[in-house]
């Protein structure tokens, strides 16, 4: 902005220059609009409710401003959520669902839902809640409609108590317009701590997680693949290179998902091919790279997609396409309210950024620290008000 200022100053005072002056409605119509914004900015990433180092539910959101290159806080959720799920809405708002609230995962298991609005910064119940209370379930978009995939519940009945929680099976679709939720087709594979991702094409995936409500029993290295208008969920047969619950994934392109850490604090990772590839090729490379480990073990963390700036160059210049990794923990025991295990978890503030163009994950200092460590969160991409809004 300084430079544009003297180009202006340049242009006002008439000095002798080399160039001809730039047309006033340059300034006016064209630069003026891209330094201020009437409403909120596309691609904005939202971390929503999780737990903190007291592995006590949270509702903060924090908002990274992609724009500005910084994080900005939020209005809090009407509820405190962990393991929870969120996705974008067609209307430019999204969708938070789910997850456990201060009385723990038995008692406190919800089935309210509630959506922010960035223009009017404010959360709203929907009013239309989950067919069934989870937590630890996945949530992504396919099509114009948000998709719950399996997760944790109570079983039916009036008793209680941990032994009468079960793995999901089940998943259900949330239309915008009807403000309701449908069934929706059922997993092969019952899957709490599964990571859903959206794939181009019209696709959803369903990658890993555990049977059990705990994570104690058998972590899955399946996927499953559930196609837009399509009535089931089809298990494949090429599997993880490593079982993952608790991991980050997100999809690269219409054939390969990146997938990262997970239960218990694993720092490997591994691009997964959707479609079979040919056996001299290893399950932990991608096309012309292979991944690197991260720098520290982590589970409980969630990844996205998204576009930051080349090295060297800064906010707003975001022209590389990258994965970043927010949250997460580092200890020996998952979605555990025993605490004496509760104290060797360490929450991650540090953001991690792999480089999916150089194929390589950027230094740890990359990416600006999250204010509230926290894991079991949401991630959301969406619209969002940035500093210069209504300048």
């Amino acid at each position: 902005m300084a430079k544009l200022a003297l180009l202006a100053l340049e242009d006002h005072r008439g000095q002798p220059y080399k160039r001809p002056p730039l047309p006033p409605f340059v300034y006016s119509q064209v630069i003026a609009p891209y330094l201020s914004f009437n409403g909120p900015v596309p691609d904005q990433l939202y971390v929503i409710g999780g737990r903190d180092s007291n592995q006590e539910p949270l509702n903060v959101v924090e908002m990274f401003d992609s724009w500005n290159g910084r994080w900005v806080t939020c209005p809090p959720m009407l509820a405190k959520r962990a393991g929870c799920a969120a996705a974008p809405l067609p209307n430019g708002c999204f969708l938070v669902c789910g997850g456990y609230d201060e009385q723990g995962i038995v008692r406190g298991v919800l089935d309210s839902c509630e959506v922010f609005d960035p223009i009017k910064q404010v959360w709203c119940n929907t009013g239309a809640a989950l067919m069934r209370a989870r937590w630890g379930h996945g949530c992504s978009v396919l099509g114009n409609t948000a998709i719950a995939v399996g997760g944790c519940a109570l079983l039916g009945g009036s008793l209680i108590g941990e032994e009468l929680m079960e793995t999901l099976r089940s998943c259900e679709a949330y239309d915008v317009s009807l403000n309701q939720w449908f069934a929706a087709p059922n997993l092969n594979v019952a899957r709490a701590g599964a990571r859903v991702v959206t794939i181009a094409g019209g696709k959803l995936a369903a990658v890993g997680g555990c049977d059990d409500v705990f994570g104690r029993a058998e972590m899955l290295a399946s996927v499953e693949i559930l196609n837009q208008g399509h009535d089931h969920w089809v298990l494949l047969d090429t599997q993880l290179g490593v079982p993952r619950t608790t991991a980050a994934a997100v999809a690269l392109d219409a054939e390969r998902i990146l997938v990262m850490g997970g239960a218990p604090s694993l720092s490997s990772a591994e691009v997964y091919h959707v479609h079979k590839r040919n056996p001299e090729h290893s399950a932990c490379h991608g096309e012309g790279f292979e991944v690197g480990d991260m720098a520290e073990g982590r589970m409980g963390c969630q990844a996205v997609a998204m576009r930051l700036p080349a090295p060297g160059r800064t906010f707003p210049t975001c022209t590389r396409q990258c994965v970043v990794v927010v949250g997460g923990e580092n200890g020996d025991e998952d979605w555990s309210e025993d605490e004496s295990t509760a104290s060797l978890a360490r929450q991650f503030s540090t953001v991690l950024v792999f480089d999916a163009e150089e194929g390589a994950w950027r230094p740890t200092d990359a990416f600006p620290q999250l204010p509230t460590p926290r894991t079991a969160m949401a991630l959301c991409v969406s619209p969002g008000i940035v500093a210069g809004y209504g300048w």
